[in-house]
């Protein structure tokens, strides 16, 4: 708990400031879209507000047809589908970009009240870099909110205590928008921890006595409500315990989905893989020194007060442990962890005295604020210029609607024509997720990206007939028992050996070719379509960088 202080209005000058720190983290967020996913939500979505209802069991795949499917992220993809009715994939984007940076902004005013406004900018700094590293139009978009809101509640109920019964209602939203909606019992588990532990303290082993906020009995029966609240969904238990499910593939499974999904893969897999060039991927290096400074901020709290927090080393503890388990935890840890620190350092900074006041006219601090304006203000036009795309990983330029010749649209249409096989091989699983917008569920895919539905098994043989396909061994054939092949669609970037291997297997015809993806049938059923040899040209510079 923050010792109080006397403070001043906050200046124009940290207004400012405050709005530019919020801007940029905006701008960083408006990039064109490339996340494969966000077909598939906005296809379910529009399953959905069709009136067919939430869906349970799979509807896009043919190997795991009719299996369970749990789809908590229906909420969220009711929102993207209306959104995108209304103004598109740009649309969609400010949306996303506003309540990102709606979570930072939360988080900022959560943690570190009593921190000079400049300093709260310099800590916050990386964390919003690595939250834009992922900032996708994703459900976990919505869970950063969510997050930063369970933060802000659990800091204001030492002055509001009345806000703790307002995290069943929250819970109740989050579990019907996203899986993560465990963060929130995780963020609840170490207040509850702390206040206990507070409380049987009493001031002693560095802790602060706990003298405010809801008592015990309240703590408890809030905590079993939010439980209640989690049961609160189309799945019941299952919805409940489905993010169980997810956890397994990067921990239980680990070595399987590890080596086969990116975002599954610990950050320090990629440092001892590539070495020297994954230092230089600024994303990675944000989110190492995220973790450094929360660390050190919690030695200098002891240090300068001899004085610890429970709560906050626990979440650090906790969510570190997602942060290095897997890539893809990455913006919920620098949201959590921009939190920690300010708290910490503003302890250790500004709580040597009850009577304390910050004194905002002093040179050393009207320096830190106009000093820090102007960095802000240069990160902003770093982003809008390109220079920030070109520093980075060069996949996020400045600019809204889809990241071009990227998504297989064009190929994903050629495929539904009549007469073409109501079955598709898609090489890229994410990419899959474009032809299912297209096409499902009268057409489905061998597979794609959603995990919680595709089986391993299933993931073993899509990459067992890659292979095949790589080398042009037409064994892959015999892996559809019935006798019905599927369209063969690969797309031109990360399958290009697959694209090379079609092109010389014996009864197979390249009848579609673009920047994006090329369409293989068999001969026979070519024949049948009048389908000519497409030209391949597209294929070979799907980047136009020979241009």
């Amino acid at each position: 708990m923050s010792v109080k202080v006397d403070t001043p209005s906050e200046t124009v000058g940290e207004r400012y400031l405050f709005a530019l720190v919020l801007l940029w983290s905006f701008l960083g967020m408006c990039f064109p879209l490339f996340d494969t996913d966000f077909w598939w939500h906005l296809k379910t979505g529009e399953w959905i507000l069709s009136g067919n209802g939430i869906p349970y069991v799979d509807l896009y795949t043919f190997t795991d047809s009719e299996k369970p499917w749990v789809d908590l992220h229906w909420g969220f993809q009711v929102l993207i589908t209306i959104l995108y009715h209304l103004g598109g994939v740009p649309l969609v984007t400010l949306v996303k970009s506003t309540t990102i940076t709606g979570a930072v902004a939360v988080a900022w005013l959560a943690g570190g009240t009593n921190l000079p406004t400049w300093k709260k900018a310099a800590f916050w700094l990386l964390p919003i870099i690595c939250i834009a590293g992922r900032g996708n139009e994703r459900p976990e978009m919505l869970s950063q909110l969510f997050l930063a809101l369970w933060l802000w509640i659990a800091r204001e109920t030492d002055r509001r205590p009345g806000l703790i019964w307002y995290l069943p209602l929250l819970q109740v939203v989050w579990v019907n928008c996203h899986a993560l909606f465990v963060l929130g019992l995780v963020v609840g588990f170490c207040y509850a921890v702390d206040a206990v532990v507070r409380e049987l303290a009493n001031g002693q082993f560095g802790l602060e006595a706990r003298t405010a906020g809801p008592d015990l009995r309240t703590v408890g029966i809030v905590g079993v409500a939010v439980a209640i609240a989690c049961l609160m969904n189309p799945y019941f238990e299952e919805g409940a315990l489905f993010p169980l499910t997810l956890y397994r593939k990067f921990s239980v499974e680990k070595e399987f989905y590890c080596q086969n999904i990116g975002e599954f893969r610990p950050p320090i897999e990629f440092v001892l893989k590539y070495r020297l060039l994954a230092l230089r991927n600024v994303y990675l290096l944000a989110e190492i020194g995220v973790w450094l400074i929360t660390a050190v901020s919690f030695v200098w709290l002891m240090v300068t007060r001899r004085k610890w927090s429970l709560f906050r080393l626990l979440m650090f503890a906790g969510f570190s442990h997602l942060a290095w388990q897997a890539s893809r935890n990455t913006n919920i840890f620098a949201i959590v962890s921009g939190f920690i620190a300010c708290e910490n350092f503003a302890d250790a900074c500004h709580a040597v005295s009850p009577k304390t006041t910050l004194n905002r006219s002093t040179g050393s601090y009207v320096n830190g604020t106009n000093g820090m304006t102007i960095l802000i203000v240069g990160l902003c036009l770093a982003v809008v210029t390109g220079f920030w795309n070109e520093i980075a990983e060069k996949n996020k330029p400045f600019g809204l609607g889809e990241a071009p010749n990227w998504f297989i649209h064009d190929a994903a249409k050629f495929a539904s024509q009549p007469g073409f096989p109501q079955r598709a091989f898609v090489s890229h699983i994410g990419q899959a997720e474009v032809y299912v917008y297209h096409n499902a569920p009268q057409r489905r895919v061998f597979m794609d990206a959603r995990l919680e539905v595709c089986t391993q098994r299933t993931f073993e043989l899509f990459n067992q007939i890659l292979a095949a396909m790589a080398v042009g061994d037409p064994v892959w054939q015999t892996r559809f028992l019935d006798g019905e092949l599927p369209v063969v669609i690969l797309d031109s970037r990360v399958s290009r050996l697959a694209i090379n291997g079609m092109m010389a297997t014996p009864g197979w015809r390249l009848v579609f070719a673009d920047r994006a993806a090329a369409v293989f049938l068999p001969n026979d059923r070519a024949d049948q379509l009048r389908l000519p040899f497409a030209d391949p040209t597209p294929l070979i510079d799907p980047d136009g960088r020979l241009k």
